[in-house]
């Protein structure tokens, strides 16, 4: 069992908006993660100070919501708090920051299927041309490493604590790399996004 733990507390600051609210095709960007995770276990979404606004515009039924208020403390904060929502049951957790919109059901299978593969691995990083992007997929086991961290740390550090036990899984696309921090960024993976499904759907 995997549970999707989906990051979308953030301030959103240099985006004037929030993030997991932009809109693709008429759905939110916290739908379209909430799709690519769909067939997994239930998904634990992180809100923060803009929970109301996005309780309002995103059906949550069946989905467990955590809360960081603290989103000044960084992305760890929210992880921790995601991760206290974690069922005995799950053997892993996928590690899924909402601003990454190009991700879909498609990347996600790639890292389920090298974690099947590589049992002797506990973290699958998705790769492309040397840089590490999102979402990622933990065991277990390192969830407890994260919520030991420091406040202020990175999760950065528990990656490279141990860089033996990381897979890195190659994707031919940047989709894994193509996150949102600003308007430009949000116009720029908006073409992305429609450029892939005309090629789905030609």
């Amino acid at each position: 069992m995997i549970t999707p733990i989906l990051l979308a507390a953030g301030a959103s600051t240099r985006m004037g908006r929030p993030k997991a609210l932009l809109d693709f095709d008429g759905r939110t960007c916290l739908e379209v993660a909430l799709d690519a995770v769909g067939g997994l276990d239930a998904p634990v979404v992180v809100l923060g100070p803009n929970r109301d606004e996005v309780r309002s515009r995103v059906p949550l039924d069946g989905v467990r919501v955590a809360v960081n208020d603290d989103v000044a403390s960084g992305q760890l904060a929210s992880l921790k708090a995601g991760l206290a929502f974690l069922p005995p049951g799950a053997e892993a957790f996928l590690f899924y920051p909402v601003d990454y919109p190009l991700v879909s059901r498609a990347e996600i299978a790639r890292l389920i299927g090298a974690s099947k593969a590589e049992p002797g691995k506990s973290i699958f990083v998705p790769s492309h041309q040397m840089r590490r992007g999102h979402p990622v997929l933990c065991r277990r086991p390192l969830a407890e490493e994260f919520s030991a961290l420091s406040a202020g740390a990175s999760a950065r550090a528990v990656l490279d604590s141990r860089p033996g036990r990381i897979a890195y899984v190659l994707f031919d696309e940047a989709y894994i790399l193509m996150d949102m921090d600003t308007p430009e960024d949000y116009a720029r993976c908006l073409e992305a996004y429609h450029a892939r499904e005309r090629r789905k759907n030609p």
